[in-house]
């Protein structure tokens, strides 16, 4: 990941601003469309929906495409069966892959049943559409050729596949990073207030401005200067040798006030970004040995749970189970470890890796890192968190 080509085209979206905004500042009016018209219980679904939807141009009808056109006729045939599904879909208790695969497959059935010979139109980038309008502080808008050609200007290290659910999990990673460095950015800020009015959605988390700034990239870019180059992570994650252990800590009954949700925003930023370092250079490393395998981003296209973040391979070709703990700080700044990360690491622990990136700067992104192989039970004397089981 180039975080300097990122922080170039913000720039050139606050140059370019004026234009921008006034070819997409009907995002912001589509939510807000929404938002004030959506009410899943309405007796009539079929108007509500339509109204609802009424200012979505180009995210639901474009050119060729025209999903909002055939889900306003399923909701038309069949009300119920569509309005359930909507249920489903913006339930935030479940899995969202499963909420996606779920709805798409629904509302195939109730297009096979009635409109067989249409096309149904109801992608990914559309049912992304759908979540963003319900959740815009949740989602973000989504288009396949958009994600795919940002992810090549701003050397983001995967390579979008056509019809890939894993998209999905990686798009909305790469647009928490973006989003990380737009809230620091007080100028655009300042400049994106001045485009919210009475009949636009506030936008306060900056999710549309987000995917503003990915497609104005991709669609400008010929406006931006982004002459940036990056060195191989080959020679950005430096490996130094360091023998690691454990110590007690004693506890320390004290107040503190602590902004621990901002805290835990900027360590996953920096956590994914160190992960994406990683894969990288993993990437080259295994280029290097000529071997023709790909490691895998694990903790995106799986989730978290599994115990470790990317599956690579060693000069052997044996698997590599690498979790990865990323820090600005110092290399013997304390860490975490995962119930699901020690597990994994006792089990398969000849295979086990943990690359503690320390020193991390988020700007050039580069970090020294040390390698502990084997598993991590040593590290885990200092209990932070109970989980509490209650019985009858």
């Amino acid at each position: 990941m180039n975080n300097q080509k990122l922080l170039t085209l913000l720039e050139g979206y606050k140059q370019h601003f004026n234009s921008i905004h006034s070819e997409e500042i009907y995002k912001w009016r589509a939510v807000k469309c929404f938002q004030d018209n959506w009410n899943i219980g309405a007796p009539d679904f079929h108007t509500m929906l339509a109204r609802s939807l009424a200012q979505g141009r180009n995210l639901l009808d474009s050119g060729q495409y025209f999903p909002k056109r055939m889900m306003l006729q399923y909701a038309e045939v069949e009300a119920e069966t569509v309005r359930s599904l909507f249920i489903d879909l913006y339930n935030e208790e479940e899995d969202m892959i499963a909420r996606i695969i779920s709805f798409q497959e629904g509302i195939r059935a109730v297009h096979n049943r009635h409109f067989s010979e249409k096309k149904d139109y109801q992608d990914k980038r559309a049912v992304l559409v759908y979540l963003s309008l319900r959740f815009p502080d949740r989602y973000y808008l989504y288009k396949y050729t958009m994600f795919k050609d940002f992810a090549a200007i701003v050397n983001y290290p995967y390579q979008p596949r056509p019809g890939g659910i894993q998209n999905i999990l990686e798009y909305l990673s790469l647009c928490d990073i973006v989003r990380a460095e737009i809230v620091k950015d007080t100028d655009l800020l300042e400049l994106h207030r001045t485009r919210i009015a009475a009949q636009e959605y506030l936008d306060s988390s900056f999710h549309i401005l987000t995917q503003d700034v990915i497609y104005a990239a991709v669609r400008h870019i010929d406006k931006f200067e982004i002459q940036q180059r990056q060195d191989p992570a080959l020679s950005r994650l430096r490996k130094v040798e360091k023998r690691v252990s454990s110590s007690i800590d004693h506890v320390v009954l004290r107040g503190s006030f602590t902004n621990h949700i901002e805290n835990e925003r900027e360590k996953k930023r920096i956590g994914d970004l160190g992960e994406l370092l990683v894969l990288q250079h993993e990437q080259e490393k295994l280029q290097e040995l000529g071997f023709n395998r790909t490691p895998e981003h694990k903790s995106k296209s799986e989730g978290d749970g599994l115990g470790y973040d990317i599956l690579s391979f060693d000069g052997e070709g044996n698997e590599m189970y690498i979790e990865v703990k990323t820090t600005t700080g110092a290399a013997m700044t304390p860490f975490y470890i995962t119930r699901n990360e020690l597990e994994r690491s006792k089990q398969a622990r000849s295979r086990f890796f943990l690359y503690r990136l320390f020193e991390f700067d988020d700007l050039t992104n580069t970090a020294n890192f040390f390698e502990r192989h084997g598993d991590l039970e040593e590290l885990c004397i200092n209990p932070i968190l109970f989980k509490a089981v209650v019985s009858d």
